[in-house]
């Protein structure tokens, strides 16, 4: 048998030439197409005998890559595909895969460049957002610091005007007097707390705690 032509169709010839397979894939009538009658046998017990699988799906996708057509249930033609061993010597290097499957897709060199020319600008962008980020990150925590600084300075401010005011009322002002004045205007518990501390806790705040709370 003559080998110049695709290996698959001398296999697929081979299988359709063994009488012993009739009932399973065979010729037509009109000699011209084949069918298979029995999928499970002809993939389980024929294909592995001359093919690296037992898949008839795969078997059909090979038969489409030569331009075999399916006539009805599994059965498949092609023009030049006969049952005629002379003939099967002269048209069988004649099928060839489908134009398609030939066509090696080359990458187009203008659309790579500008997919490398668009990820190059992307990525300049990318790096401008990031010194950006990190221009504005720099100034938040500079801010922050002066804000920390500033809030430091007026918590020792009110620190320091407190302690003058403890002073003051503490050398001019009684700790009764300073009760009645501030007992309208703050809670009970809050005024103790400020007498106790500009006063201690001496006899005349305890006599307040006394007089007022008892």
């Amino acid at each position: 048998m003559n080998k110049e032509g695709p290996g698959f169709l001398y296999k697929v010839y081979s299988i359709l030439e063994h009488s012993d397979y009739d009932d399973i894939v065979s010729w037509n009538d009109n000699g011209d197409g084949f069918q298979v009658k029995d999928i499970n046998i002809f993939q389980n017990d024929i294909l592995p005998n001359y093919f690296k699988h037992s898949n008839f799906a795969s078997f059909v996708r090979q038969l489409n890559m030569y331009d075999f057509h399916k006539t009805e249930k599994n059965s498949f033609k092609h023009k030049l595909f006969r049952r005629n061993q002379k003939q099967q010597r002269e048209l069988l290097p004649q099928i060839k895969r489908k134009v398609n499957d030939q066509i090696i897709i080359l990458p187009n060199i203008e659309q790579i460049n500008q997919e490398l020319s668009m990820l190059t600008l992307r990525n300049q962008e990318l790096e401008s957002l990031f010194t950006y980020i990190i221009q504005q990150s720099d100034k938040l925590k500079k801010e922050n610091a002066f804000l920390w600084q500033e809030l430091c300075k007026i918590k020792q401010k009110n620190d320091h005007q407190q302690e003058k005011l403890f002073d003051w009322l503490t050398n001019n002002i009684s700790a009764e007097s300073l009760f009645k004045i501030l007992e309208k205007s703050i809670t009970k518990k809050d005024l103790i707390k400020l007498v106790s501390r500009v006063f201690g806790q001496d006899q005349q705040n305890k006599k307040i705690k006394k007089d007022y709370f008892i």
